[in-house]
């Protein structure tokens, strides 16, 4: 019985896996380095604007780390957050503020899942209608750091938001 229910439980996982491919394909969006850099070094600009040292995480849609730093100033704890926030954003393709809302709203389910930043400064990078990648910014209050991330896609490419 035990090696019927691991046969089909290796079976569904395959057939999960088959449906959508493992690489992307050619001429998928996708955030680059440079892409990365740009809408890192405006959301730098907008926290030196407002005063503050933060950390600023830019992830692509698998919530994998492309660019991560912190300003003089900013807590490891920050840096820590940031990545956090950049990568539920790409997941959700929503900004973290939503959470945040949605759990202070009386929603506590939300606490259940692992690794999700349920505070604002997150937001997904998007091309089109596409969720390419999520940026993360940690250093201020919720709202500022919401502000700071959004900053930074005023840099992102032709076509990214």
């Amino acid at each position: 019985m035990t090696r019927i229910l691991f046969s089909a439980a290796v079976a569904a996982c395959l057939s999960v896996s088959a449906a959508a491919p493992a690489v992307a394909e050619p001429g998928d969006a996708m955030v680059g380095l440079a892409d990365a850099q740009a809408i890192a070094g405006r959301a730098q600009q907008a926290a030196i604007e407002k005063g503050l040292n933060m950390a600023i995480v830019v992830v692509n849609r698998e919530g994998r780390v492309i660019l991560s730093y912190r300003m003089d100033g900013s807590s490891f704890i920050n840096l820590a957050l940031a990545e956090k926030k950049a990568a539920t954003a790409a997941a959700i393709g929503a900004p973290t503020s939503i959470l945040e809302q949605v759990a202070d709203s009386g929603k506590p389910s939300l606490l259940s899942v692992p690794g999700a930043a349920l505070v604002g400064g997150g937001v997904p990078i998007m091309r089109g209608d596409r969720i390419v990648g999520g940026i993360g910014v940690s250093g201020g209050s919720a709202q500022d750091d919401e502000a700071v991330a959004k900053s930074g896609l005023d840099a992102a490419a032709p076509g990214a938001k």
